[in-house]
C-alpha cells in the first residue's frame, strides 16, 4: 500500500459540506492527493444542481486542482475500467475512478458504498 489517496466525488463533497472529520483530517494533510478528472465533472455537476453560486462553484474547483494532482483519463484507464464495470456491476465513472487509483498506487478515499468489495478502498 501507499501513502497517496485517490479523493473520489463524494469525498470532496463532503469536505466542502464539512460534513466528515476524516475527510477533513485527509485534504489538510500532507498526504499525496490525487483526483480524477471525471470527479471534477461530479462535483461541478451537483454543486450547479444545488443552485451554488458559480463563485463558489469556481473556489471549490480550484481547491481541488490546488491540493490535488488531476489524473486524466486515458485509453488504458477506459480499458481496464469496462473489465472493473462488467466484473464488480459498477458504474461507469466509479469504474474509471476505482482504476485510476490502482494505476496511480493510491487507495481510494470515498463516501460510496458501491466500492466495499474492492480492494485499497477506504470508505469513511
Amino acid at each position: 500500500m501507499t501513502d497517496s489517496k485517490l479523493i473520489d466525488s463524494s469525498a470532496w463533497l463532503s469536505y466542502f459540506y464539512a460534513e466528515n472529520t476524516k475527510i477533513r483530517s485527509i485534504v489538510e494533510s500532507d498526504d499525496v492527493l490525487l483526483t480524477s478528472s471525471l470527479s471534477i465533472f461530479e462535483v461541478k455537476l451537483k454543486l450547479l444542481k444545488e443552485k451554488k453560486e458559480p463563485s463558489l462553484i469556481q473556489k471549490s474547483l480550484e481547491i481541488i486542482k490546488k491540493r490535488s494532482l488531476v489524473i486524466p483519463v486515458n485509453e488504458e484507464v477506459s480499458e481496464d475500467a469496462a473489465e472493473f464495470s462488467f466484473k464488480y456491476l459498477l458504474h461507469m465513472t466509479d469504474a474509471i475512478i476505482y482504476v485510476s487509483a490502482i494505476k496511480n498506487n493510491a487507495v481510494l478515499i470515498t463516501l460510496d458504498n458501491d466500492f466495499r468489495e474492492l480492494k485499497d478502498v477506504n470508505i469513511l
